[in-house]
């Protein structure tokens, strides 16, 4: 089996499935989750791949906000709507993923962009070396 695969991962995180369902169940709280199972049974019908990519979600958004609330207002606010009460309401609805994508998508844009060296200056300092 290679370290890669799903199964690998979901086992080194927990020793079983079950036991990897009720670490995410546990990290899933109310402040940061919304259920939308209609059943119990709905996070044991999880494949490895979606539960393991969960754990780690859920932990660094833990670690990162206290909050759906939270990172509703970082993500309105790298996105520059940091005062529009609508935008942050129509953000409510999102999945804790898509949000998380969102706000990880909206810092890469924020990151100042590094200059690409021109064929000048390359040409500049390969003279001087």
């Amino acid at each position: 089996m290679s370290t890669n695969a799903p199964i690998a991962k979901a086992l080194t995180l927990a020793g079983s499935k079950s036991e990897l369902v009720e670490k995410v169940k546990a990290l899933a709280t109310d402040a940061l989750w919304i259920n939308r199972f209609s059943k119990e049974d709905g996070w044991a019908r999880l494949s490895n791949r979606q539960l393991v990519r969960l754990h780690a979600l859920l932990t660094e958004v833990g670690q990162r906000f206290a909050s759906r609330a939270e990172l509703i207002s970082a993500i309105a606010t790298a996105e520059g709507h940091g005062k529009d009460g609508d935008y942050k309401t129509s953000l409510e609805r999102h999945p804790l993923p898509r949000l998380w994508d969102q706000l990880k998508s909206a810092e890469r844009r924020a990151r100042p962009k590094k200059v690409a060296s021109s064929r000048k200056t390359r040409a500049a300092k390969a003279a001087k070396a």
